[in-house]
């Protein structure tokens, strides 16, 4: 991972951090990882799902990038901001599935920024979205057990949302290190 793992935004604006990005700089990484995550959200709403509640997660491509490029609270941010003006473009701010969305996403941004932090090496970027996606879905079966359905029809559901998460964990961890790889961010 190296440098890229470690990379810190500047502070203030005009003020060159670390790795020489200026805060404006910053700023302009975060508003086109946020529009790359509100892209591949779209895309995704767009493909068939045999469970409305079951996704990919392309939009974590973007918090992972962040993550390892800018660190976690630009990451975080990304998250927060992508629930939000997606729940408000597609009709459901406030609702359930924004609540659902929001414990998810949050989880699993928390989830990646600590497995970076403590765990990137040994954990690959492909580890720590496979992190990521696991405490996603959790969340997400939490707020549905603790609000809606009482612990049996989530409990239920566990084993499968374990899997999947794995799955489509690993699938979004290894695009976003092609995409590291390819951009000049990162190096195997």
């Amino acid at each position: 991972m190296g440098d890229a793992a470690n990379t810190k935004a500047a502070g203030r604006a005009g003020e060159r951090g670390s790795t020489g990005h200026t805060a404006a700089g910053r700023v302009a990484r975060l508003g086109m990882l946020l529009g790359v995550a509100l892209a591949l959200y779209a895309v995704e709403s767009a493909l068939p799902s045999p469970f409305p509640f079951l996704r990919i997660g392309l939009a974590n491509i973007a918090t992972l990038i962040a993550l390892i490029t800018l660190g976690f609270a630009d990451a975080l941010a990304i998250t927060v901001l992508r629930v939000i003006v997606a729940s408000l473009v597609v009709g459901t701010f406030l609702g359930p599935g924004f609540g659902l969305a929001m414990a998810g996403g949050v989880a699993g941004a928390v989830g990646m920024g600590l497995a970076a932090r403590f765990a990137l090496p040994p954990l690959s970027v492909v580890g720590v979205s496979v992190v990521g996606a696991v405490l996603h879905n959790l969340a997400q079966l939490g707020v549905l057990s603790w609000f809606y359905t009482g612990p049996g029809p989530a409990l239920r559901l566990l084993p499968v949302a374990l899997l999947v998460s794995a799955a489509t964990g690993l699938a979004t961890g290894l695009i976003a290190l092609f995409a590291l790889e390819k951009l000049g961010l990162i190096r195997r």
